[in-house]
C-alpha cells in the first residue's frame, strides 16, 4: 500500500469486498469522489446511491458522473443520510454490499453545513440493516471542526457496540507529530 492516508485505506477495504453486480450507498456524497469510486467498483450491473444534503454536492457528483460516462450506475438524490431507509425501500432494495460515509463538511463550501451526531448514528443504525451477510460500513470521522469530535466519540460508540461474534470492527487512524488532529477511518463487516 503506497499510501496510508484513511481515504486511501478505506478504498483498499471497499476494493477487497465490493465487484461487479453490488448495491452500494454513498451516504455522504461531498464532491463525488466516493460515488464515482464506488459507480466504477459495482460495474455495469450494479447501483450506487448517492445521498447529501447539499444541492451543490450532488450536482457536482452528478457532473462527475457524467464526466467518467458513469450516471447510469448512480441515483443520486438531495437528502440527509438519516433517511437512507425512505431512499432503498422506494428503490426495492432489500439488501446492501457496502454503505460508504465520509463525515464533515462539503470541501470548499459553507463549513457551518456539516454532519451530525445524532443523524449519523441513525444512518449508522439503517445501514447496518440493510447490509447483506458479509456488507460492510466504511466511515472516516473528521474531528478538527466544529461538532466534528461530538460526531468522531459518538461514532466510535457505536461500532465498540457491534457485537463482535457477528461483524469484525476496525478503527484506523494515524499518529500526527504536528499536534493536529487526524481523520479516522472505521470498518465493520459482517461475519457470515
Amino acid at each position: 500500500m503506497s499510501s496510508f492516508n484513511p481515504v486511501d485505506v478505506s478504498h483498499r477495504f471497499v476494493e477487497a469486498l465490493v465487484s461487479e453486480g453490488d448495491r452500494c450507498v454513498d451516504a455522504t456524497v461531498g464532491n463525488g469522489y466516493d460515488t464515482v469510486f464506488l459507480a466504477k467498483r459495482v460495474g455495469v450491473t450494479g447501483h450506487v446511491l448517492g445521498v447529501d444534503i447539499q444541492v451543490e454536492a450532488v450536482t457536482q457528483a452528478k457532473d462527475r458522473l457524467a464526466a467518467n460516462t458513469l450516471g447510469d450506475r448512480v441515483s443520486l438524490r438531495v437528502s440527509g443520510h438519516e433517511d437512507l431507509d425512505v431512499h432503498l425501500e422506494a428503490l426495492g432494495w432489500q439488501s446492501i454490499r457496502l454503505a460508504m460515509f465520509n463525515l464533515g463538511y462539503l470541501p470548499g463550501s459553507d463549513k457551518s453545513i456539516v454532519t451530525s451526531s445524532e443523524n449519523t448514528i441513525r444512518a449508522l443504525a439503517i445501514c447496518e440493516r440493510f447490509l447483506d451477510r458479509t456488507g460492510a460500513i466504511s466511515l472516516i470521522a473528521y474531528r478538527g471542526h466544529a461538532g466534528g469530535m461530538e460526531e468522531y466519540e459518538a461514532v466510535s460508540r457505536w461500532f465498540a457496540q457491534l457485537p463482535l461474534d457477528e461483524f469484525f470492527v476496525l478503527r484506523y487512524e494515524r499518529w500526527t507529530r504536528t499536534g493536529g488532529v487526524a481523520p479516522v477511518f472505521f470498518w465493520a463487516q459482517k461475519r457470515s
